[in-house]
């Protein structure tokens, strides 16, 4: 009888033993399984990281215009000749690259050139420097030259827009200085500078810019401007953001 009690005690322990061992393998084989959690949830925290610079990618704001050049004036000097806008019509009309390089207009791959009705002509920076401008007539001032296709031109061409710097043609009696400010989109400042052809400056603080006009007077271009004798300054060429 002890003999079978005894046998019998020897197979508790043994299947005592038995189930620990189990037991401890099955929790042994869960601590990779919540290792590999752990390991899943830090992986995800890189891909929140990189939404942050995903949204500061924006677009950089377009660049301001930071002059206004009177075409009349800037023609000063330069030599016209007569150029094609259509067959059996030769006009009068002076290098649009000409001008560029006489006022140091930096032309990129593109440039627009703005109707007094709003029209926009998008055009080929390069291609642009190949034709001419007139300011004379029907539709002028108007492009021309054989690189000028004649079934396709802005008429009364008021601004060519080359980014930063923006030619505009006065053919009006009195324009504005303020629209022309809105029209072409020049950069705020708190004052602006009116440079005239002999290089006389005046400078106009921004709240003024309201009572400045560019006008025909005596054949010329000047400027109207307040704060000098006559209001009137000579032959007007640029105005742009006073700097100092």
């Amino acid at each position: 009888m002890k003999k079978i009690l005894a046998l019998l005690f020897a197979m508790v322990m043994v299947l005592s033993l038995f189930a620990c061992t189990a037991q401890e393998a099955a929790e042994a084989t869960e601590a990779p399984a919540e290792a590999t959690e752990a390991t899943a949830e830090a992986t995800e925290a890189p891909a929140e990281a990189t939404e942050a610079p995903a949204e500061a990618t924006e677009a950089p704001a377009a660049a301001a215009v930071q002059r206004i050049i009177v075409w009349n004036n800037a023609i000063t000097d330069l030599t016209a000749s007569d150029q094609q806008r259509s067959e059996g019509d030769l006009r009068s009309a002076y290098s649009i690259k000409d001008v560029c390089d006489k006022c140091g207009i930096q032309v990129g791959d593109k440039a627009s050139v703005i109707g007094s009705d709003g029209y926009v002509g998008e055009e080929v920076g390069s291609d642009l420097l190949l034709k001419y401008l007139t300011l004379e007539g029907e539709n002028a001032p108007i492009v021309v030259g054989e690189a000028q296709d004649p079934d396709w031109a802005v008429w009364e061409v008021a601004y060519i827009n080359f980014g930063t710097d923006v030619i505009m043609t006065s053919y009006k009696d009195k324009i504005s200085v303020k629209d022309v400010f809105e029209a072409v989109g020049m950069a705020d400042a708190e004052s602006y500078d009116f440079i005239c052809t002999d290089e006389y400056t005046q400078n106009v603080v921004a709240a003024d810019i309201a009572d400045c006009y560019i006008s025909w007077i005596d054949d010329r271009i000047d400027a109207e401007v307040p704060g000098i004798g006559d209001y009137t300054l000579y032959s007007i060429l640029y105005i742009q953001p006073h700097v100092g």
